[in-house]
């Protein structure tokens, strides 16, 4: 029995190293170091996100190490908006993974076209799931000030991408 138990060690750790290896990680989870504060001015579009998220947080999401540097990003032509892009590394298949997060003026959060909207409860003031032009996303309305979209894909992680938002609505003063 103590033979087995010493090839599964190595087993998986041989594993986990191959894994590392090749830019991806074992699996997706939920992003844990907090996000640093984000003031709130009269101009969102000068938060710089990429800053202010830890690229930790958003590799845990994809389940992926980061293909480059994250990449400022406003929201698909949509003006007044502030965020970050995250690519990931290919998988062997040549599956992509991506992730963002952008603040939004509250009207962009109540303009969204619905398609399979799912409501949230117990993050921040409002927040829904909803499939956006690209992948799911998790928008989220904090205090009447701003709103912000949390979304990663191809590869689907709901409960990251609530940890994320839970993550920036501390963040956000």
């Amino acid at each position: 029995m103590i033979r087995s138990s010493r090839f599964t060690s190595f087993g998986v750790s041989t594993l986990l190293f191959f894994a590392a290896a090749c830019g991806q990680m074992p699996s997706s989870s939920e992003p844990k170091t907090p996000v640093a504060p984000v003031s709130l001015g009269s101009d969102i579009t000068k938060i710089d996100l990429c800053q202010a998220i830890p690229k930790e947080d958003m590799e845990a999401i994809m389940g992926r190490r980061l293909a480059g540097a994250p990449k400022r990003f406003e929201y698909y032509d949509t003006r007044g908006t502030s965020g970050c892009w995250y690519e990931g590394k290919k998988d062997s298949s040549g599956q992509a993974y991506y992730g963002y997060v952008v603040l939004t003026p509250v009207d962009v959060y109540d303009k969204q076209p619905l398609h399979r909207k799912l409501d949230v409860s117990g993050i921040a003031e409002g927040a829904y799931f909803n499939n956006g032009a690209d992948t799911r996303q998790l928008w989220v309305k904090v205090n009447n000030k701003v709103a912000f979209v949390v979304a990663n894909g191809d590869v689907e992680n709901e409960p990251g991408q609530k940890a994320m938002a839970k993550l920036m609505v501390a963040a956000i003063r």
